[in-house]
């Protein structure tokens, strides 16, 4: 494959140009009927579109291309490539383009010693309750006074422990969301856009599991929509920023991983758990910036402040 061209629209968002030859094209399609067989009556044009994505996912395919290109360009990716195709003869081969989002120009500020108190929420005497009827019943019922006051004790202890533990992973959470707010500097807007719908379909997916429609939502909240989209949006560029600040976290001190370390990630990747493997390049990059982005996050944290817990817990009448 070839490159043809490389340009930049807004900071940040870059498109390649590249084409394939026949014979690259002739290849992907040979090995497509190696493996099903020749295309079935009027199959034709989605077999040839298969053998496209097959060619252009290929080790030697459009890899090359991508890493050669973002090389020489001095770029960092920061998304997956979105292909199009733009011109497909089988007796010339194909010209297709890729859009994708690299790191824009930014500027990091300050990414130590934030500040993020742990805050349990309050127990439900009635989750108590649950707690002793479901787990100590019979340990409950043969306690005297003080051996039920005792255990009563000891579920709220547990209780309180694992809401303490659930409190400190949102606080690490926030506190890492912080660092968006030192993230300045102009961003993709289509960047921006996809990660507003990604932290609107996570809104809805929790509101689906709490059994709650948007209206209701809404009343409780004293929001209108309009003030809701705005919050909503301003909380994704704000998750963006974050993300974005722990690559730059990684540079500024030197938390990159090794060849090695990235070449252990490819071959331990998991796909629920990374996400399908695309083309070599780009798996390499994703699994280069996880791991940098978890040593930047280990970095912002041990360099910031968790307060403690109140020592007791709030016991409430009712949620």
């Amino acid at each position: 494959m070839i490159l043809e061209h490389l340009y930049q629209g807004e900071p940040g968002a870059w498109k390649i140009v590249f084409r394939a030859s026949a014979e690259e094209l002739a290849r992907a399609l040979a090995a497509l009927e190696a493996e099903a067989g020749p295309a079935p009556d009027g199959g034709e044009e989605d077999r040839l579109a298969e053998a496209v994505n097959r060619a252009i996912l290929a080790p030697d395919g459009f890899s090359t291309v991508w890493a050669e290109a973002v090389e020489k360009a001095g770029l960092q990716p920061v998304s997956d490539p979105d292909f199009k195709l733009a011109a497909l003869n089988k007796a010339e081969g194909f010209r297709a383009e890729a859009v994708f989002f690299a790191l824009p120009p930014l500027t990091l500020g300050q990414y130590t010693g934030f500040v993020q108190p742990i805050e349990p929420r309050p127990i439900r005497r009635l989750a108590i309750e649950l707690e002793i009827n479901q787990h100590h019943g019979a340990e409950e019922r043969a306690a005297d006074a003080a051996g039920k006051a005792q255990l009563r004790q000891q579920v709220i202890a547990g209780l309180y422990a694992r809401r303490c533990e659930q409190a400190r992973q949102l606080a690490q959470a926030r506190l890492i969301l912080c660092l968006g707010d030192q993230v300045t500097g102009p961003l993709p807007r289509q960047l921006v856009a996809e990660h507003y719908f990604a932290e609107q379909r996570r809104f809805h997916l929790s509101l689906q599991a709490q059994r709650v429609n948007f209206d209701q939502f809404l009343q409780v909240r004293g929001q209108t929509v309009e003030q809701f989209r705005a919050e909503l949006h301003a909380n994704a560029e704000r998750r963006l920023r974050s993300r974005l600040g722990l690559l730059l976290v990684a540079d500024k001190e030197g938390l990159w991983p090794s060849q090695a370390e990235v070449d252990a990630a490819l071959a331990a990747w998991d796909d629920k758990r990374d996400g399908e493997r695309t083309f070599p390049a780009n798996d390499a990059r994703k699994a280069r910036q996880k791991l940098a982005s978890q040593r930047a996050e280990a970095f912002v944290l041990e360099h910031s402040t968790l307060l403690p817990p109140p020592a007791q817990p709030t016991i409430v009448e009712t949620a």
